[in-house]
């Protein structure tokens, strides 16, 4: 990481999971007290999503717990957006931002409890799609790991402009 959070403590991590009103997936709430978020280096900031129609991204910004600037505080940002309008699904938490600002989202409930996905506002889900489609199923939702381990385990350096300019020409 080049920058880190500020420290926690295991008591702010279970009053985090009690205003969350679930508790984190191990692998997670073990970053949030060794590392608690921050920017990483850019030799470990890149992800790709899986098929079909891949997206990749640069991390920009992993949140932090009691972090100073509102919007890049887990807790602040989580109480912000807790409606489901806000967010495909309420089982889902906010962990980070890639560099065009789109969401990357820690499923803390549910069927799939522990996976990293990441929300393709560049596809968005068009407004009078059919509201019964599960949130793992639109279009716009990717998913990039099976554990926050395997997410952060996967990450690469960023393109070069070189590279970024001959990937644009297909």
């Amino acid at each position: 990481m080049e920058s880190r959070g500020p420290s926690v403590t295991e008591a702010d991590v279970s009053a985090f999971e009690l205003q969350l009103g679930h508790t984190l997936p191990d692998d997670y709430r073990r970053f949030l007290l060794e590392v608690n978020g921050g920017c990483p280096e850019m030799t470990n900031s890149r992800f790709v999503s899986g098929k079909p129609k891949p997206v990749d991204g640069d991390i920009n910004q992993l949140l932090s717990l009691n972090h100073p600037e509102g919007q890049s505080d887990l807790l602040t940002y989580a109480l912000r957006h807790r409606t489901r309008s806000m967010l495909p699904s309420l089982d889902l938490l906010c962990i980070a931002f890639d560099d065009g600002a789109r969401r990357i989202l820690l499923a803390v409930a549910g069927e799939h409890r522990g996976e990293v996905w990441f929300e393709n506002t560049r596809d968005p889900r068009p407004e009078d799609a059919n509201p019964r489609v599960l949130w793992h199923d639109r279009r716009d939702m990717k998913k990039l790991a099976d554990s926050f381990a395997q997410f952060m385990a996967s990450l690469g350096p960023r393109l070069t402009l070189e590279q970024l300019l001959l990937e644009q020409r297909g």
